[in-house]
């Protein structure tokens, strides 16, 4: 059966996270969200209570990045900014995990943190790991897959979309070892364009709950037009 348009907008979380973003530029990219009527519009922490403000009486979600993009300050500093973000608006947290103690193998420190984010948003948002697949091989995104699944965390995130961009066969990895049924997938990366036949694969080939792209409105577009409902 064919996705509608609004199906189609809400497999997407639309972020900006440039450096260089104003106030003004950051509330035109919460109201084009609005108007793709995507699932989540995400920023950097900073900005997170600007977006609250542009986004309210919508269903969209406030987004927050959670130690973007390398994942390496202190589990302290972690959970203090997620704690901040629930306070100013956030409706879902993203976090990027720590890669350094995953690759060393430090399963206790990665669990810890990741617990520590889904106990902290429980009843209050949504909870993704970043993981940043292409610095990691399948037996660890498999190891992190099943330490967040087993966690109750709500999506398991592929990528930062500032290093590489995930394969097919990473995709299928963390599908594969999704240990909790309330776990989904989301798929974001570079480059940061993604295509409509891209994303189509991925919804409705690899099981993708969400894809994060600063593309997210001109792929509604794109899909409107497909479906010849300019």
């Amino acid at each position: 059966m064919t996705m509608t348009v609004a199906e189609y907008a809400k497999h997407f979380d639309m972020a900006l996270h440039l450096q260089s973003s104003t106030e003004d530029d950051i509330r035109a990219h919460a109201r084009h969200a609005v108007e793709a009527n995507v699932a989540a519009c995400y920023t950097s922490s900073y900005w997170t209570p600007v977006v609250a403000e542009e986004l309210k009486g919508s269903d969209l979600r406030v987004g927050t990045a959670i130690s973007f993009p390398y994942g390496c300050t202190s589990t302290a500093m972690k959970f203090a900014e997620i704690e901040e973000g629930l306070e100013v608006g956030a409706t879902a947290v993203d976090m990027v995990v720590n890669i350094g103690r995953l690759r060393a193998g430090d399963n206790d420190f990665v669990r810890n943190e990741v617990e520590g984010l889904a106990e902290r948003v429980q009843g209050k948002a949504i909870s993704k790991v970043i993981f940043e697949v292409c610095f990691l091989t399948d037996g660890e995104i498999a190891t992190l897959t099943r330490i967040c699944s087993d966690a109750g965390i709500d999506y398991v995130k592929t990528a930062t979309g500032s290093e590489g961009f995930p394969t097919e066969h990473q995709v299928k990895v963390m599908r594969d070892n999704i240990t909790n049924p309330a776990t989904q997938l989301k798929v974001s990366g570079v480059p940061r364009t993604f295509t409509l036949p891209a994303t189509l694969w991925m919804i409705e080939k690899l099981g993708v709950s969400l894809i994060g792209t600063r593309s997210a409105a001109d792929l509604v577009d794109q899909y409107a037009a497909y479906l010849g409902q300019e």
